[in-house]
């Protein structure tokens, strides 16, 4: 049994149905090798990059785990859950890049938070260990300027 759990742009499409496409697919999974090697063979059959599936963002993933990850593909041979609302919207202010600022407009809306004390907040109960850097404060500001 593979287990996939997906965040970024991939989990915000699968999951929130919030935008339609993305260039690859941020994720943790397990068995490591095996799904690589799945994925690789996906990439070849389809002539997608062999990069279409990878760790890179893997640091971003909450330390505590992510208890309420909705499980958005269940087959057998592999389960794919997608990063919860609040922890994509943690990461993302965390990242604190402004491509980011309608995804995060998104999930603030989602999730019906109305300040950015409230999502710093949230950071802070995901992410105990991370400090919120500046320029996320911008982002938060733009997104509640707009809203």
């Amino acid at each position: 049994m593979a287990d996939l759990y997906i965040f970024g742009g991939a989990a915000m499409a699968l999951a929130y149905d919030s935008r339609r496409a993305t260039r690859d697919i941020d994720a943790v999974f397990q068995p490591h090798g095996i799904v690589l090697d799945e994925a690789r063979a996906v990439a070849d059959e389809l002539g997608l990059p062999h990069w279409w599936l990878n760790e890179q963002a893997s640091a971003y993933v909450a330390p505590g785990g992510d208890a309420t990850a909705p499980r958005v593909f269940d087959h057998p041979g592999l389960r794919v859950a997608a990063a919860s609302p609040e922890h994509l919207l943690a990461m993302k202010v965390l990242a604190a890049r402004r491509r980011d600022a309608e995804d995060i407009r998104f999930l603030v809306n989602h999730l019906g938070l109305t300040s950015t004390e409230q999502v710093l907040a949230l950071c802070a109960e995901i992410f105990p260990e991370e400090e919120v850097p500046g320029r996320a404060r911008l982002v938060l500001d733009d997104v509640f300027d707009d809203s």
